[in-house]
Parts: structure tokens; C-alpha cells; sequence
């Protein structure tokens, strides 16, 4: 089984270096599951999956990941209960959304204070955050909520979080 160095692979999903990420992981695929604990990263268990699927989200990364690594938990949730997939929607990356559903994600996972990804594409950020979308009309945002409400995501309101 071929040695990836789990600070490197992460690294490079975080920053979107696609590249650095196809120089790590084997182009004949490996048995590894970059979920896995080795490859979570020390403050808050996330994932190379998840990095990729979050603010930048490189869907080139995303893919090269699932067809290279199959062993990848699906619906792997880091310490906050956030999957990729969720990431995803959070973010909207309606390619990867739609990529991560095909792969098998579950659409409507969700956990005690962890939405599902329908959920999270709509809701409205806190009025003092920052932009998570470069897209002031909004079309990404719908494109990724079209995605879900099609890919079969339910519409049914999430369960209230426990306090």
C-alpha cells in the first residue's frame, strides 16, 4: 500500500492545489480511506474530502479523490458533524453536490446540531460574517439548491437541535 503523507494530502485539498494532489495519491488508486484517523486533521477531525468541498471547492480534487481512493468513507462527519457533502451545499458547489450524491452520499443525513444539505444551502448567513459566495445575485446558490431539491433531498424541516 502506497505511503500519502496525511499533512500534505490535506494541505493540498485545503489550498485546491490539484495537482499536488494528484502527485500524492497513486493514479492506480489506493486502498487507503482518507477518512480514516490518520488523515483527519488534529483540531477539528476534518478530512481531505472535506477540505476540497468546502470554500473552494475543487470539484477536480473532489472526483480525483473518490476514483483514486474508493475506501473514502462516504458520509464521513468531522467533529462539528460536517460531510463533505454538506460543505458542499454550505458553500454551493453544485457540481460536487451533485458528484458526492452519485457517489452515494446520503442527501438528507443529519445529526444533533448538524443540518442536512438542503437545509444549509438556503440558510442565510449571520448578518456580520463574511461572503461565502462571490456571487451577489445568488445564481450559484440556487444552482446547488436546484441540484439538491432534483437529486431527491427532502423538504421536510430538520428535527429542532437539542440545547
Amino acid at each position: 500500500m502506497p505511503h500519502i503523507p496525511a499533512e500534505a494530502m490535506f494541505n493540498a485539498c485545503l489550498a485546491g492545489d490539484a495537482a499536488a494532489v494528484s502527485r500524492l495519491l497513486p493514479a492506480g488508486g489506493t486502498r487507503l480511506n482518507l477518512s480514516g484517523p490518520r488523515f483527519q486533521a488534529p483540531d477539528n477531525k476534518s478530512t481531505p474530502l472535506i477540505a476540497a468541498a468546502s470554500t473552494h471547492g475543487n470539484t477536480e480534487i473532489v472526483r480525483m479523490i473518490l476514483e483514486r481512493a474508493p475506501n473514502t468513507a462516504v458520509d464521513h462527519a468531522d467533529a462539528d458533524g460536517d460531510t463533505a457533502l454538506r460543505m458542499a451545499a454550505l458553500y454551493h458547489h453544485a457540481d460536487i453536490v451533485r458528484l458526492r450524491t452519485d457517489r452515494g452520499a446520503d442527501l438528507n443525513l443529519a445529526s444533533p446540531g448538524a443540518y442536512p444539505a438542503l437545509f444549509l444551502a438556503v440558510w442565510p448567513l449571520h448578518p456580520g460574517a463574511p461572503p461565502r459566495d462571490p456571487d451577489p445575485v445568488g445564481a450559484r446558490q440556487l444552482a446547488s439548491v436546484r441540484a439538491l431539491l432534483r437529486l431527491g433531498a427532502s423538504t421536510s424541516p430538520p428535527a429542532p437541535s437539542p440545547l
